[in-house]
C-alpha cells in the first residue's frame, strides 16, 4: 500500500484530502505541523508528503530544508498546498515539489497524486 503524510492544521482541508484519498487505496498519516511532520517522515518514510505552507511552528517551506538535510528523506516527493500563488514558485528547482492552489478540486488533488506516486 502506498503511504502519504499529510501535514494540515486546518482540520477541513484535512479532512477533505483524506476523503478524496482513502478511497483510491492509500494509507495517510497525519501531522498537524511542520515538527510532528518531520517525526513522522523519519519514523514511517511515506511514498509522498503533502504540506500546507502556512503553519505555526515550522511551515511548509522550512519543513523541505529539514527534510532535504536528512540522507533518510531527502528524496520524497512533496506536494505543497498553498492560497498563494506568489508562495507556488519559490522552489520550482526542485524537481521532487509539486504545487496545488487552494482552492483544491478533488479531480486537481488525486491527479497530483497521481503525477508523483505510480498506482
Amino acid at each position: 500500500m502506498r503511504t502519504i503524510l499529510i501535514v494540515e492544521d486546518y482540520n477541513p482541508m484535512l479532512e477533505f484530502e483524506k476523503k478524496v484519498l482513502i478511497p483510491e487505496g492509500f494509507e495517510i498519516f497525519e501531522a498537524e505541523n511542520g515538527e510532528a511532520a518531520l517525526e513522522i517522515a523519519k519514523a514511517k518514510l511515506p511514498d509522498l508528503i503533502i504540506s500546507d505552507v502556512k503553519m505555526d511552528n515550522l511551515n511548509g517551506f522550512m519543513l523541505i530544508e529539514y527534510l532535504r538535510d536528512d540522507p533518510a528523506t531527502a528524496k520524497i516527493p512533496m506536494i505543497l498546498v498553498t492560497g498563494e500563488a506568489q508562495n507556488a514558485g519559490m522552489w520550482n528547482s526542485d524537481r521532487n515539489i509539486g504545487y496545488l492552489l487552494k482552492p483544491v478540486s478533488p479531480e486537481e488533488l488525486l491527479g497530483a497524486v497521481k503525477k508523483w506516486i505510480k498506482t
